[in-house]
Order: C-alpha cells, then sequence, then structure tokens
C-alpha cells in the first residue's frame, strides 16, 4: 500500500510539473512574439527605450512573471491532484 501511495505522489507530481512547464512554454512564447511585434510596431520607441536601457528591464520584469504565474499554475495543479488522494 505504501508504495502505491509513493508511485500516485509522483505520477501526480509529474503532472503539475508539466502543467506549469506547458504554462511556461506558451507565456514565454507569447512574450517572445508580442516583443517583436512591438519593436515592429513603434521603433522609435523601441529604439529610445533600447538606448536607455528600459527594453532589457521590462523582458526581464514580464519574464519574471512568466515564471511566478507558471509556478501558481503548477502548484495549484499539484494541490487539486493530490486533494483527491486522501
Amino acid at each position: 500500500m505504501t508504495h502505491f501511495m509513493l508511485a500516485t505522489t509522483a505520477s501526480n507530481t509529474n503532472i503539475a510539473l508539466l502543467i506549469g512547464g506547458i504554462i511556461f512554454i506558451i507565456l514565454f512564447f507569447k512574450l517572445i512574439m508580442s516583443f517583436l511585434r512591438f519593436c515592429l510596431r513603434h521603433p522609435i520607441i523601441f529604439i529610445i527605450l533600447l538606448l536607455c536601457g528600459g527594453l532589457g528591464f521590462v523582458f526581464n520584469f514580464l519574464l519574471g512573471g512568466i515564471i511566478i504565474l507558471a509556478v501558481i499554475v503548477g502548484f495549484i495543479a499539484f494541490m487539486i491532484l493530490s486533494e483527491f488522494n486522501s
């Protein structure tokens, strides 16, 4: 019985990590595409931000938000999957 519980927990962990990873990949590619779209639509603002260093800050700030969101979604998925075991 104990081995079964460990196997179930490991499978729930893998599912939660997979869900968090998928959310991260989707949001990361949306971020890349939106930055490319922004750079092509607003070249003057893009050059000003690039020269002042604001573009890198904004990208890193949004990337950090995506990572935090992916971790939260993965944690919620893990909690939902673990709730049904007990």
